[in-house]
């Protein structure tokens, strides 16, 4: 019997997030209708998006603010769509700003919800926990990290620990990564990877670009910037000025090969820096908002790191460059100090595979996703 589902990604990592799960769900039902909001690997897995999921992607108070009137007209769609298609079951994955709103209004047509990536409770706002039970009544949470699902469970919402999905890529061939972009073989290759976002783009780029003009010169260094299509526009104008070899990627497997072949990287925060960690490649955490974000977000957060690597480690495994700290001169001296230490290389290595670990649930994560979502989907009639 075919079975129809929506499915919301509205950031890059909720579209790997996403496809990963399609691809687990269509290896043993064939009888799937897929529609929803999502990005390039999603619609590699089969999802036609009905509006481009990067409208979605915008974070911060002041940074949402200018958006609110596209995102208004964006939620009225999808609960149009919604109503239209009347689909077995919704998954809406992170972006609870957006997700939670459409959560609310399915679960009020009678559809089942399954959210997938719990909202951080245990690092601000606990009150959200209780909200996803008995307010909006998700009928099941699935949880990336080992930790999560008791601040869940104990307001009776049924939560699982899947696993995340970044244990199950397979790393492509890079042997002529360097070659097919002319990058010199003894070149130093620094990954930049400023964010997935414009305003994280405007953000960092130009600081990190700054960061890596300013390490000693006593190496040759190359750049690779992987990103997403739809940010070249805004990145290449940037890039007028440096005198710094960069090249740009964005397919998915040119992202994984210039990890691969990179000896260092400096990153926004976010999933980026568990993809880099299972990967092997010391890193920098460098984020920057603005002020009145930065305010709020010092008001809220009680957790000590915002790396994902120090988070499960407990301790500073990846340097954090943060606000104030964001600056050329400061990055460029963790950058040299990786480049320059092996002992500082060899202790981050250490610390990616203890938080690669846990983020293993034994099984293949994303199988163990897809069974809940068809353990609801069957329940459906």
């Amino acid at each position: 019997m075919t079975k129809r589902i929506f499915i919301i990604a509205g950031e890059a990592s909720g579209d790997f997030l996403g496809a990963q799960l399609l691809q687990s769900l269509q290896k043993n039902n064939h009888q799937l209708e897929i529609y929803g909001i999502g990005g390039q690997q999603m619609s590699l897995a089969g999802l036609q998006s009905i509006f481009p999921m990067n409208e979605l992607s915008v974070m911060g108070f002041s940074e949402i603010v200018p958006s609110l009137i596209k995102i208004l007209k964006r939620i009225k769609q999808t609960k149009n769509t919604i109503k239209e298609l009347k689909p077995d079951l919704l998954i809406t994955i992170d972006s609870p700003g957006f997700c939670f709103k459409i959560a609310k209004f399915a679960k009020q047509l009678g559809i089942p919800v399954v959210h997938y990536v719990a909202p951080s409770v245990w690092a601000w706002r606990p009150g959200r926990a209780e909200k996803l039970a008995k307010k909006i009544k998700i009928d099941h949470l699935l949880c990336l990290l080992p930790f999560e699902p008791h601040y869940f469970t104990i307001h009776g919402l049924p939560a699982t620990f899947v696993g995340h999905p970044i244990t199950e890529v397979t790393l492509p061939d890079d042997s002529n990564f360097r070659k097919n972009l002319n990058i010199a073989k003894e070149s130093t290759l620094v990954c930049l990877l400023p964010g997935s976002r414009k305003n994280e783009v405007k953000q960092h780029l130009e600081v990190f670009l700054n960061a890596v003009a300013k390490l000693p010169l006593n190496r040759r260094i190359e750049v690779v910037i992987p990103t997403l299509p739809h940010l070249v526009p805004y990145i290449e104008p940037l890039l007028k000025n440096t005198a710094i070899p960069v090249k740009l990627v964005t397919s998915i497997e040119e992202k994984w090969q210039a990890f691969m072949q990179s000896s260092v990287a400096l990153a926004a925060s976010g999933t980026v820096s568990l993809e880099l960690a299972y990967v092997g490649v010391p890193q920098v955490i460098a984020y920057k908002v603005s002020k009145i974000t930065y305010w709020l977000a010092k008001c809220l957060v009680k957790v000590k790191y915002a790396s994902l690597i120090n988070i499960l480690n407990q301790q500073m495994i990846v340097p954090e460059c943060l606000q104030n700290n964001c600056s050329a001169e400061h990055l460029a001296l963790q950058l040299e100090n990786i480049l320059s230490n092996s002992s500082s290389q060899k202790q981050q290595r250490k610390g990616f595979v203890s938080a690669i670990n846990m983020l293993k649930a034994g099984n293949n994560s994303s199988d163990i996703a897809a069974g809940v979502v068809n353990a609801l989907l069957s329940c459906k009639t």
